[in-house]
């Protein structure tokens, strides 16, 4: 039988802090002894040892218990210690192992998107741009991805300082095509580009999510026009793959899927 090493004391403070989380307008002394189970007695020296080290504080008026600010300040500085290319490498491993497939992390610099990280595999890595390499926003899938959280008029001044260039028959090159597809692929939560930056390549894309809910990269794949078109399955497969793993990274990053982002006009 396992040896249990929980600090009982501990572990009433984490669950404590986690209903407070969940309490915008506090709770108080006997709510959370309710909730907890813990004899109120117990739960006060708890709570009044968080109150010293102000990670909850009391209203004396309403006498109910909130979050304090010592949490906020920990919680920056552990977000200031994450770096995106850290957490989200592992999983380009693993996805490049399971699939067989390159996948590829990028994020929006300016007014185009850049790859930052990678994990090929020799049959697509000819096919993909460099590291560091800057791309258009408007007709590729992790540029989708990138900027369809944005509201419409941010959508319009970043088209507007770069245009819409054509590169191939199929790129989008009007304004309000591109925020048709923009709903879309809110709605869908992934972007799917075939053939439209480069003519025989098709892009798959899901968005990665910071603590404030942020589209903050992509993570990406490739391949060849040809295999997507012979087999939608296909990419429906890379799509399931795409989303766990983003998903995954959010959460290193502090996203909580159980909040989901603000709604912004229709683009």
């Amino acid at each position: 039988m396992p040896v249990d090493y929980t600090v009982p004391a501990i572990d009433r403070a984490v669950r404590l802090l986690e209903i407070l989380s969940l309490a915008p307008h506090g709770r108080s002394l006997a709510q959370l002894a309710d909730e907890l189970s813990v004899p109120k007695s117990t739960l006060f020296r708890i709570l009044h040892t968080l109150e010293e080290h102000a990670v909850v504080v009391e209203d004396p008026d309403r006498k109910v218990f909130t979050l304090g600010m010592r949490l906020l300040e920990w919680g920056n500085a552990a977000l200031s210690r994450i770096d995106l290319k850290t957490v989200a490498h592992p999983y380009l491993q693993k996805l490049a192992h399971e699939t067989r497939e390159s996948f590829y992390l990028a994020i929006l610099d300016h007014d185009d998107v850049i790859l930052i990280d990678h994990v090929d595999t020799p049959e697509v890595w000819k096919m993909v741009t460099r590291l560091g390499h800057r791309s258009p926003i408007h007709c590729t899938a992790s540029g989708l991805v990138l900027i369809a959280d944005r509201d419409a008029h941010e959508v319009e001044r970043l088209i507007g300082r770069k245009g819409l260039k054509k590169f191939t028959e199929t790129t989008i090159t009007t304004l309000t095509a591109l925020k048709r597809r923009l709903v879309n692929i809110r709605k869908e939560g992934y972007s799917i580009v075939d053939g439209e930056y480069k003519p025989d390549l098709c892009a798959i894309a899901v968005p990665i999510r910071d603590h404030t809910a942020r589209v903050v990269a992509s993570l990406m794949t490739a391949i060849p026009s040809e295999r997507y078109r012979k087999s939608k399955r296909k990419a429906k497969e890379l799509i399931s793959f795409l989303t766990r793993s983003a998903d995954q990274i959010s959460i290193r990053l502090g996203y909580n899927p159980s909040k989901p982002p603000s709604a912004h006009p229709e683009t």
